[in-house]
């Protein structure tokens, strides 16, 4: 079993039981039906829009889905803000500290990515389309924190490194405005204008973490396991060097030509009707 600093001496994380495998497995089930509750509830909504009345099946299923995404960014934002700017305890050790919230946070990220992983794939399988880069993401995202999970520890990289969800809740408003035809408004160039910044900012989060890892590397490679080192530090330098470039010029160059490049053939299907 593993250090905890502040959940294994707080009272109230003994009498809960959070690090209790039943308890885990409580919050994980809880966090992946509300995401699929939030995902139905999406639908009951915003089938009273004429917009999403006339979306194609599949674009549907990306409205409901990026809603959902939404709402787990904003949970990410708060959560890692909190570490951040309120809570310094996950600081004092990038490899044991753990708070009786992190441990909460962690077993609804591994919650909210297995439902994310349900539905990709299910959608790859029904829709026949594959994104390589969103299916590393969603599975190296899932190894990752049910491995932190499992050991109980790096609660400091798992807690900060969701903070590059920042980015999720504005990429998921610019396809929805784009949908709704209201691409060449102010209001969806200053949603992108803040979109191409937070994936800069996402850069910079993703340098921070490096730099926190050379600054504790002997705490690290003692004490971190060695499945968590190999998929923390791939993850980290695939988002760093592949992930996060490649969205940012995306969405850089979505900023100066509004398109919907989820959906390309539906972008060839109006290029061809204005023909």
């Amino acid at each position: 079993m593993s250090y905890n600093m502040s959940a294994k001496a707080d009272p109230l994380a003994q009498l809960i039981g959070i690090t209790a495998i039943p308890s885990k497995a409580t919050v994980i089930s809880y966090s992946v039906m509300v995401s699929f509750a939030v995902f139905g509830l999406s639908y009951l909504v915003s089938f009273h829009f004429s917009t999403y009345r006339s979306l194609k099946t599949k674009e549907k299923v990306f409205w409901c889905l990026a809603f959902a995404r939404a709402i787990f960014g904003v949970f990410c934002i708060f959560t890692s803000c909190w570490y951040i700017f309120v809570d310094p305890t996950l600081f004092e050790d990038v490899v044991l500290a753990s708070t009786l919230s992190s441990h909460f946070i962690v077993d609804v990220v591994v919650g909210f990515f297995m439902f994310e992983c349900i539905a990709f794939f299910s959608s790859c399988i029904v829709f026949r389309e594959f994104d390589m880069a969103l299916a590393a993401h969603h599975l190296l995202s899932l190894l990752g924190y049910s491995l932190v999970v499992y050991s109980e520890k790096t609660h400091f990289f798992s807690t900060l490194s969701i903070l590059d969800e920042m980015a999720t809740p504005f990429s998921c408003l610019c396809w929805m405005l784009i949908k709704a035809k209201m691409a060449d408004t102010y209001v969806w160039k200053i949603n992108q204008i803040i979109l191409v910044h937070l994936f800069h900012c996402r850069t910079l989060l993703e340098g921070y973490l490096f730099l926190w890892s050379y600054r504790q590397w002997d705490n690290i490679t003692t004490n971190m396991p060695w499945p968590s080192f190999v998929v923390l530090y791939l993850f980290l330098t695939l988002q760093l060097l592949v992930l996060t470039p490649y969205w940012t010029y995306k969405k850089t160059k979505q900023l100066f030509k509004s398109e919907d490049w989820n959906h390309p053939e539906k972008k060839s299907e109006e290029h061809a009707k204005k023909n």
